[in-house]
C-alpha cells in the first residue's frame, strides 16, 4: 500500500531539502524524512513551479525568485544590508526575502 503525505508535509520536506547546504546530499535528507528520492525530486520540481502550495497552514512555499537568480548587486545589498545585523534579525530579513542565511554567507 502506498504511503501518503500531507501536502502541508510535502512543503516541509521541500523547505528543508531547499534550505540545506551544498554539503548535504539530497539522498540523505530523503532517508531522513522517510520519503524515496525521486519522490522528494518531483515534490522539489512542483514547487519550482509553484504547484505545491498549501494555503490551508500558513506554511507555503515564496513566489520569490530563487536566491541563485539574484543579480550580483543584488547579493551584494544584501550582504551589506544583514552586515550590522544580529542573527534573529538577519533570519527575519531572510524570510522576507526568500533566502536562507546561509545564502548570505555563501554570497559573502
Amino acid at each position: 500500500m502506498r504511503r501518503r503525505f500531507t501536502q502541508e508535509f510535502k512543503v516541509q520536506a521541500v523547505e528543508k531539502a531547499l534550505s540545506q547546504c551544498d554539503d548535504v546530499r539530497l539522498e540523505d535528507i530523503a532517508d531522513d524524512l522517510g520519503v524515496g528520492y525521486s519522490t522528494l525530486q518531483r515534490w522539489i520540481a512542483l514547487a519550482k513551479k509553484h504547484q505545491l502550495e498549501t494555503h490551508q497552514t500558513g506554511s507555503q512555499m515564496t513566489a520569490e525568485k530563487r536566491p541563485q537568480d539574484w543579480s550580483l548587486e543584488e547579493r551584494l545589498s544584501a550582504i551589506i544590508d544583514c552586515g550590522h545585523l544580529d542573527e534573529t534579525a538577519i533570519n527575519e530579513y531572510c524570510r522576507n526575502k526568500g533566502l536562507y542565511p546561509h545564502h548570505i554567507k555563501q554570497w559573502k
